[in-house]
């Protein structure tokens, strides 16, 4: 497990707008509700949650896919608005929890360290705040990225402040602060409950495993067995059953010329070290 680092008065100041963004979600019970602000909870539930697995995940943690300067910058600033730190430390992190996956120096493995270590200690680790940016130096060449990685808070602040233009506070509250919080926790519940809870098809060296379930959270991103056996791949439910709606809005995309040389898992690794799918039920 990492061992705790000096933290900086920034860091500081980050776990504590993390844990005042908890402690509001009770406001829910205090104020009115309405079918717009219903919709913004669940618009910017998906919304963010597609910049995290779209984004964050298959393009800048595993380079899935190529788009121009302009809309890598987009997907950034909606992936930061998820108030999951910047993209060079999102990468930094992922790429390191692939290179020594559910290994003592994997970040986050239910495996090593736990369900609470995988699912927010490591976060809250003072460890969390120095990633090892030298694996990603092909995205730390962006001097728009880095400024992102250092000024993480402005796009959720924003976001949050375009809620209330648009429902007032309880537009903040549902909107802004509990759809943010939940696309965290669904988030989280890949490294917590993606390596201990579902079926295995591929002879992956790690625990990791698909679950529907998750898959449905996370717009296709519980299939993480097969996404651990052909990481690059841009789409991870492998069956035509497997919904894996994010790859279904990169064909969109790329179908429209967005982004292109989105990179499908190869016949062989389809078909290498096939398991017999084995239940396991979550510890």
């Amino acid at each position: 497990m990492p061992h705790p680092t000096t933290r900086t008065p920034a860091a500081y100041l980050s776990l504590l707008l993390l844990a005042a963004m908890h402690a509001a979600c009770l406001l829910v019970f205090f104020l009115p509700i309405s079918p717009l602000v219903i919709g913004l909870a669940v618009s910017g539930y998906v919304l963010r949650m597609w910049a995290i697995t779209a984004g964050y995940h298959r393009y800048f943690s595993h380079r899935s896919y190529k788009t121009s300067r302009g809309f890598q910058f987009v997907l950034a600033v909606l992936g930061t608005s998820a108030m999951q730190n910047g993209p060079l430390w999102w990468a930094s992190w992922h790429r390191d929890h692939h290179r020594f996956s559910d290994q003592p120096a994997d970040p986050h493995s239910p495996l090593q360290y736990g369900f609470w270590h995988a699912h927010m200690g490591w976060i809250l680790d003072a460890g969390s705040d120095h990633p090892n940016l030298e694996n990603v130096a092909d995205l730390a060449r962006y001097p728009e990225l880095l400024w992102l990685d250092r000024h993480k808070w402005w796009p959720i602040i924003g976001y949050i402040v375009l809620c209330y233009v648009i429902a007032g506070w309880s537009g903040v509250l549902w909107g802004g602060v509990l759809s943010t919080v939940l696309v965290l926790h669904a988030t989280a519940l890949i490294n917590s409950l993606g390596h201990r809870w579902g079926s295995r098809r591929y002879a992956t060296p790690d625990g990791s495993r698909n679950n529907g379930l998750l898959a449905l959270l996370t717009l296709g991103e519980g299939w993480h067995n097969n996404h651990h056996h052909a990481m690059y791949a841009a789409r991870q439910g492998f069956r035509w059953w497997e919904l894996d709606l994010t790859y279904y809005s990169l064909r969109l995309l790329a179908a429209v010329g967005v982004i292109w040389q989105v990179r499908e898992p190869s016949r062989g690794a389809l078909q290498r070290a096939v398991l017999q799918p084995e239940k396991v039920a979550a510890a």
